[in-house]
């Protein structure tokens, strides 16, 4: 018989987890903050994300009654039996394929996910490491959660560091793009791919930067940076489609700005343009089984399937179009303009029917206000800080792309919600750049 989501146990353990996190936070600013007066925003941060964590849970527990982190959770609580019957076993099976789990009888059942989550590797591995997780989080949904948004706002966090050492005049920004933002810090925190995705993303920007700019090649960057990259080829894997140029074009540029001689510049701009399309041409087509049904071979049929897919009847009002389109390159540049603004826009408030959509429509309505009024009156700015700033190319290249793909392949707002969360802090922060003030910096020391 499956025992209740949520126990007075798991409320009990999650609470002091809760604190004891909040504790470690308020330690982390106070020995930062001196140096570092940006560390103030860090114990705030956290508490967002834990709430987001929390209030996932309890929608999920008790207003929908199921859906897919509940589904998550039931593989967890599977894995989990797993442990407790033969511990051995259970670290085998984190190193086994996706098959393994249902050919293998390692546990008695008691919870069970659906069957889809264990033929998918995407599912499973999230089903996976959430399960390392909850080991320490003793098997409760909340204090697994709490766990778990905790892990990925540390990845939030040296994102956030990069983004305040390099724009400190541009805190407010940064705090409403990559802390403050409703939909990462909700979307973002349960057990869900989505959250997975986006602490990858975040943490991928900040270990390439990192690595390729700053040039610290040390095992403490290199080994989160490599885990990062599993989790979004394994997890989702097109958002490595998106991230790659941007990021190419961000690290190349970068480090020709530390080249003094104009003459070597224009000797070595054509050739690193070279080695960006060489490196993404050869990553996405030579290593088609790197990213399975998203290879490059078969991106533009996925998109045509997925967008027909989630348009049907079970959907029911959740669903939209933005038009059928045939799985052909000119097919799907004819929707380029409806599928990002779908992508960045979408929901609009009145077609919100949830509470969680609600929110979403509020936020985009404010996307939408602010863009027009960036478009109207700072037209000239945004040209300007694109020609100038390669990480602000590379905000407006991410957010084009996977706006673009994520638009075109979901025809759900359910999902849509989901799915814009790793662009939509850069593209937050691009805009509320071009609107405010640079802000006063007081004594920022960076050592």
């Amino acid at each position: 018989m499956e025992t209740a989501l949520i126990t007075t146990f798991d409320i009990v353990y999650a609470s002091i987890l809760f604190f004891i996190i909040l504790s470690y936070g308020n330690n982390i600013k106070k020995k930062h903050i001196a140096l570092k007066p940006y560390y103030k925003n860090y114990s705030r941060g956290l508490i967002l994300k834990l709430l987001g964590g929390v209030i996932f849970c309890l929608i999920y527990a008790f207003y929908y009654k199921g859906g897919d982190t509940v589904n998550y959770y039931r593989g967890i609580n599977a894995m989990m039996a797993v442990f407790k019957k033969n511990p051995i076993k259970y670290f085998e099976l984190l190193f086994q394929d996706n098959g393994a789990f249902a050919r293998n009888a390692f546990y008695e059942v008691r919870t069970y996910p659906p069957i889809y989550m264990l033929n998918d590797i995407r599912t499973y591995t999230v089903i996976k490491i959430s399960s390392v997780i909850a080991l320490p989080g003793m098997g409760g949904f909340l204090s697994t959660t709490i766990l778990l948004s905790t892990l990925i706002y540390l990845w939030v966090w040296k994102l956030y560091t990069f983004m305040a050492e390099r724009y400190p005049q541009s805190l407010t920004a940064i705090n409403l793009g990559i802390l403050y933002l409703p939909s990462t810090f909700f979307w973002g925190s349960g057990i869900m791919k989505d959250t997975f995705a986006f602490g990858a993303t975040c943490y991928t920007i900040y270990g390439l930067h990192q690595f390729f700019v700053n040039r610290k090649k040390i095992i403490r960057i290199l080994l989160p940076l490599i885990f990062s990259f599993y989790l979004i080829i394994t997890i989702k894997p097109y958002i490595m489609f998106a991230l790659l140029p941007g990021l190419l074009i961000f690290a190349n540029f970068e480090r020709l700005k530390s080249i003094k001689s104009t003459f070597v510049k224009i000797i070595i701009l054509p050739i690193s343009i070279l080695l960006i399309v060489f490196i993404a041409n050869t990553l996405f087509f030579d290593f088609d089984e790197l990213f399975g049904k998203y290879s490059a071979d078969n991106l533009l049929e996925e998109a045509a399937i997925q967008n027909a897919d989630l348009q049907r009847d079970v959907y029911g009002t959740n669903s939209f179009s933005i038009g059928e389109f045939e799985p052909t390159v000119d097919g799907i540049l004819s929707k380029f303009f409806p599928a990002v603004n779908a992508a960045i826009f979408r929901p609009y408030i009145w077609e919100t029917g949830s509470p969680t959509m609600l929110i979403s429509g509020i936020e985009n309505t404010f996307l939408l206000i602010f863009s027009i009024w960036a478009l109207i009156t700072r037209p000239f700015k945004i040209l300007k800080c694109v020609r100038e700033d390669p990480f602000l190319i590379f905000c407006v290249l991410f957010t084009l792309i996977l706006g673009f793909g994520v638009g075109l392949s979901t025809s759900n707002f359910g999902a849509l919600v989901r799915y814009k969360i790793p662009f939509l802090p850069f593209y937050v922060f691009f805009l509320i750049y071009l609107i405010l003030p640079k802000e006063k910096v007081k004594s920022l020391k960076i050592p």
